[in-house]
């Protein structure tokens, strides 16, 4: 199913149902995207108003919106089939013998799962900072929208990186699991820093 296609209605009836997909990665790129539209938005409006000299770095910051926000669509979609490929591999893993066959099968799958939500949080944490870059040039009432859209991406982030790390928990080889969480450390330390802002 093309759930990025979906009405929000439709969306929303597909989440809440008792099926495992969509599930948190999803939705975490559904409200990434609705962040990034946002934000978005607020920078079209606003570059009407803002000077002259500070244009083209409004308008790189509308640029990557645009890009990340098509980026998280999709992943609105390829986060169910990554779940989907793990329950596989967890399936196909009960009929092998071998402990390490197996545990290499399952670990590729997850590995592939937190992949997915690692690149979602990092594409999160860009928008996160072109958004900010746009709070001194973009006055007015319409800068609300791009502090809604901080909290939004905020949200939206942590969503990416618990997924993300959850995936980590399970596996069972120590190199894969050491590099990868490395990788969420960086991510941390990427977005910790633009809390100090607000």
């Amino acid at each position: 199913m093309k759930y990025a296609s979906l009405s929000l209605t439709r969306y929303l009836a597909e989440l809440s149902s008792p099926k495992p997909t969509p599930g948190g990665g999803s939705a975490s790129a559904y409200v990434a995207s609705l962040g990034m539209g946002l934000a978005e938005m607020a920078a079209q409006i606003g570059l009407k108003k803002v000077a002259s000299e500070r244009k083209p770095e409004v308008t790189k910051a509308i640029r990557l919106l645009r890009k990340a926000k098509k980026d998280a669509l999709q992943v609105v979609d390829l986060d169910p089939k990554i779940y989907q490929a793990v329950m596989k591999a967890y399936d196909k893993a009960r009929g092998i013998e071998d402990a390490d066959k197996k545990n290499r099968l399952i670990d590729e799958a997850l590995e592939n799962s937190f992949r997915l939500q690692a690149d979602l949080a990092l594409l999160v944490s860009m928008a996160r900072r072109a958004t900010e870059s746009l709070l001194n040039d973009i006055k007015g009432s319409i800068q609300n929208d791009l502090k809604v859209s901080l909290a939004i991406l905020e949200a939206a982030f942590h969503g990416a990186y618990d997924t993300a790390r959850i995936n980590v928990v399970y596996l069972k080889n120590p190199e894969r699991k050491r590099r990868a969480e490395q990788a969420l450390e960086e991510l941390k330390r990427q977005f910790e820093p633009l809390h100090a802002g607000n």
